[in-house]
């Protein structure tokens, strides 16, 4: 501690340059300096043979001085010491002392109350300027300081009741702390007979195991591994510079929670399924139905995809059975890896060589396109009549009254609604994310967007067509039991007895093109021979809604009455409105095309052409032009007779 050295002079304290130099941490030139600038009153004295330089307290700043004073008065220096939000409780209450001397009662009451209305930031009230009066006198300016966090550490929780705590509480189901404070108390009462007036309490509990164990720790033991890894597991950073656009595509459904009316007037929550670029984040294609998603919607939003923009390198898809589909991903891996021909393989993607990656089941994190679902939901879903929510929590009371009275929109209408959104909305909205870096999906798209793998239009839809189990080409043609089809074209008939797989369109399967099993060898078109009756299910009628809702009670009729006046925002005008926000020039792009050429599909388009024209060929020069000689009629037999007679001799005969 420094020795302060200090002269007093016509009531002016001096204090020496060097303790001056030791509490504004300068250097004595430095201190000397700020003297002949004039920040600092200073006097030279003359002690002994030497000069020395002596600085005026009062021109010293106002924590200097408080530190010089601390440095002999213990209490000082503890105040000057602490923290600024310690202080400042201490200096509140410096200045309320100052204005509430002699003020005690009724008085100092109505001071307080005008005090915290014109400082709402740093109220306080009648009892806290008693005890803090009170501990003023007792301990001095030191009794004034926050002491927040003094107790930081020690806990009144017995360290064998907590483990017998922490056993209840951490473990999966998430038991209530209270109900486990509860159990830990009768353990103590039962085993040691702990009184519970001096037992801790349930939040003495809950603090010292906040303080001891990870909150990422508490959270895994009480709701799993997988809640946890969504919530506070460690992520990694996708980088995303080495991918352009167009290269990588991800796919997957999702249920709109929106009611419509199906053509058939029931009602239903549509499911899209859609394809997405990767990196931009554009939408490339996608397909809105009334029923379930299958793997024949797959391929259907798939082409649309692949039509417009080419063929992907690589593909991220869900691990669903539809994805899974043998005939269009190629089924899911095996476990045990077994090497397989990759000629034979008869998957769409692997015969269109884009590599195939499947998310991991129930993970939203490794599938982007799960962002753009809760897009739609935010920014249209929610603004749209028949909204139902994600879960029964977010349920809104008017979905059935809606449903009701027919407010909710036909499917026919929502799906135009909704295409021009995804168009003119969410493909030209922009974002700030890492990737867009404030352009929106179509610019970020076109941009990079610079080859374009394309196939032919025919072909293309040839590998979109559904994938059947091999079958054996019978007598009466190929048999397909489980749809009630049987397939016929001439060219069975010296194909009888072989092993064959078909290729068939999921809107129409009254076609179907026939391939070898062994060898992928296309033989030709076959056509279903009889028509196939459909399945009528019985009409299922519609449950009856509840009867009216009696006359709610005044206050809530009330409460509604201010409601009236608000208009119901339209889906069209919201799409307008957004349209309006997004309404930007967009360079278009020019990608160079590469086409794929003579693909298996373009071999069995030219072999099926070939096949058509066969038997149509120009015979005609093999034909006799001679007319025939003119028939004579004879009345008798006999004349008949003398008539050829004569003709032979007229011949030489």
């Amino acid at each position: 501690m420094l020795n302060v050295t200090s002269i007093n002079e016509n009531h002016l304290q001096w204090v020496s340059i060097d303790d001056v130099s030791n509490v504004l941490n300068l250097s004595v030139k430095t201190v000397k300096e700020q003297c002949r600038i004039g920040k600092l009153n200073h006097k030279i004295f003359r002690i002994g043979k030497k000069s020395e330089y002596w600085i005026s307290f009062n021109s010293l700043p106002e924590y200097a001085q408080l530190k010089l004073q601390g440095l002999a008065n213990p209490e000082l220096q503890k105040y000057s010491d602490a923290p600024n939000w310690a202080k400042s409780q201490a200096d509140k209450y410096l200045d309320l002392f100052e204005v509430t001397d002699n003020k005690y009662g009724k008085e100092l009451r109505k001071y307080i109350a005008d005090w915290n209305v014109k400082n709402p930031q740093n109220r306080t009230s009648y009892q806290s300027i008693m005890r803090m009066r009170k501990k003023y006198n007792e301990e001095g300016l030191n009794g004034l300081l926050a002491k927040y966090g003094h107790s930081n550490g020690r806990s009144t929780v017995d360290d064998k009741y907590f483990e017998y705590f922490k056993n209840l509480y951490l473990v999966e189901g998430s038991p209530s702390l209270f109900a486990c404070w509860q159990a830990t108390l009768g353990y103590a009462k039962r085993t040691d007979g702990v009184d519970e007036k001096t037992f801790p309490s349930h939040r003495s509990f809950q603090r010292k195991l906040e303080r001891l164990v990870p909150v990422g720790a508490i959270y895994i033991a009480r709701k799993g591994k997988s809640a946890y890894n969504r919530k506070y597991g460690k992520f990694i950073d996708r980088d995303y510079s080495n991918i352009n656009c167009g290269e990588v595509w991800v796919s997957d459904h999702a249920q709109i929670d929106i009611a419509c009316f199906a053509p058939d007037g029931k009602v239903v929550f549509p499911w899209v399924t859609a394809w997405r670029d990767y990196k931009s984040g554009k939408w490339l294609g996608w397909l809105l139905q009334c029923g379930s998603p299958n793997s024949d919607r797959i391929f259907q939003a798939f082409y649309y995809a692949a039509e417009r923009y080419g063929l992907p390198k690589d593909v991220i898809i869900d691990n669903g059975k539809d994805y899974r589909s043998k005939d269009f991903a190629g089924g899911r891996p095996n476990a045990i890896k077994v090497e397989t021909n990759q000629k034979t393989t008869r998957s769409m993607l692997d015969e269109l060589s884009v590599k195939v990656h499947f998310a991991l089941p129930y993970n939203a994190q490794t599938k982007p396109i799960e962002r753009d679902f809760l897009k739609i939901k935010e920014k249209l879903s929610k603004f749209c009549v028949g909204y139902r929510g994600g879960n029964v929590v977010e349920r809104p009371e008017k979905l059935a009254d809606e449903i009701k009275t027919g407010k909710v929109m036909d499917f026919d209408r929502f799906k135009k609604l909704f295409d021009v959104y995804i168009l003119e909305v969410f493909n030209k909205m922009g974002s700030a994310g890492k990737n867009l870096n404030g352009m929106c999906p179509d610019e970020l798209f076109n941009q990079e967007f610079k080859e374009k793998i394309a196939t032919t239009k025919d072909a293309l839809k040839l590998f979109c067509t559904r994938t059947s189990r091999n079958f054996t080409i019978g007598r009466n043609g190929i048999k397909d039991n489980e749809l009630g089809i049987t397939y016929w074209a001439d060219w069975m008939v010296v194909h009888t007895g072989e092993k064959v797989y078909l290729r068939r369109d999921p809107q129409n399967y009254k076609e179907a093109w026939a391939f070898r099993a062994d060898n992928e060898e296309f033989l030709g078109v076959a056509t279903a021979v009889r028509a196939v009756a459909a399945l009528h299910a019985e009409t299922v009628s519609k449950a009856e809604f509840q009867e009216a809702m009696a006359i709610k009670k005044r206050a809530l009729k009330i409460t509604k009455s201010y409601l009236q006046d608000t208009e119901q925002i339209s889906p069209e005008e919201l799409i307008e409105n957004y349209k309006a926000y997004c309404n930007k020039p967009i360079k278009d792009a020019n990608p160079r095309v590469t086409k794929i050429a003579n693909t298996n599909m373009d071999k069995a388009i030219q072999k099926s052409k070939e096949m058509a024209a066969f038997g149509k060929a120009d015979l005609s020069i093999f034909m006799d032009d001679s007319e025939p000689e003119e028939e004579l009629l004879y009345l008798f037999e006999t004349d008949k007779r003398v008539a050829q007679e004569l003709k032979g001799v007229a011949n030489g005969y």
